[in-house]
């Protein structure tokens, strides 16, 4: 089932409820929004692939030929490569703006493991400027990979709008607030299929959901492969849904993964 074609009327209708399902899926299994019943990395199913298995839970690694091409391995985007390339925020000299601490290789490369650098991202804002998450060293953060379609990740976002959801999330927005805690939110996905993000798509998030503290950044990959570097990079966590992250310590190191347990440790460690 294409579900990620479905009409943004269908989606609006089933907003929080609705499983969040990956194309090419055998069949619609409701993993749940309440974040207390996810377990690691088994968000909604469902972001950036189109049946082919680039971005699904069983071939989203990270080795070349499968959507990475080499690119984002050890020896090409990482620390110190210096290449100056758009996306990977390097400053020319392999200092991506957050110090040494965030001169990891350049995604996807590498395996998301607990303690292990996270690798290194960079997406743009809602006034269409690049933006790095190496300027958040020094502070915990949560990555979250969301789908503009995709009724759960409305839900979480209306939550840390402080808005009806089927989210707790009161504590990391009170972290939030008191400086403690990051929360970064990458939309994958534009509003109507898997295709790339806009924006445009981010504004008019920001609009349904405001929170002043959330840094709301895009992803501009093209195509509906499911070609994101984070998608590829994070698919042994998110093992084909979303919403899905981490938790990324003040030293970019991996924390926690998985929806709930990562939102559960910034709620223990780093809540208000």
């Amino acid at each position: 089932m294409k579900l990620r074609h479905l009409s943004i009327a269908f989606m609006s209708t089933a907003l929080a409820l609705s499983a969040c399902t990956e194309e090419g899926a055998d069949d619609l299994t409701d993993l749940g929004v309440d974040a207390d019943a996810e377990t690691d990395g088994d968000g909604d199913s469902g972001d950036g692939d189109s049946g082919d298995g680039d971005g699904d839970s069983g071939d989203g690694d990270a080795d070349s030929g499968d959507g990475d091409s080499g690119d984002g391995d050890s020896g090409d985007g990482d620390s110190g490569d210096g290449d100056g390339d758009s996306g990977d925020g390097d400053s020319g000299d392999g200092d991506t703006g957050g110090g040494a601490a965030c001169m990891g290789a350049e995604a996807p490369a590498g395996s998301p493991q607990i303690g292990q650098p996270i690798s290194h991202w960079a997406g743009f804002n809602d006034l269409g400027e690049q933006w790095d998450y190496c300027e958040l060293e020094g502070t915990p953060f949560l990555l979250i990979i969301s789908g503009a379609w995709c009724g759960p990740c409305n839900d979480l976002a209306a939550g840390m709008a402080g808005q009806a959801s089927s989210f707790d999330v009161e504590s990391i927005r009170a972290g939030l607030e008191a400086g403690t805690l990051e929360f970064v939110e990458v939309l994958l996905d534009n509003f109507i299929d898997f295709g790339e993000t806009s924006v445009q798509d981010l504004q008019a998030w920001e609009m349904m959901y405001p929170n002043e503290h959330v840094y709301l950044i895009g992803d501009a990959t093209p195509g509906q492969n499911g070609d994101e570097p984070l998608w590829i990079y994070l698919s042994p966590i998110h093992m084909g849904g979303v919403p899905s992250g981490v938790l990324v310590d003040a030293d970019f190191n991996i924390e926690a993964t998985g929806i709930s347990e990562s939102l559960a440790a910034a709620t223990a460690n780093y809540g208000g």
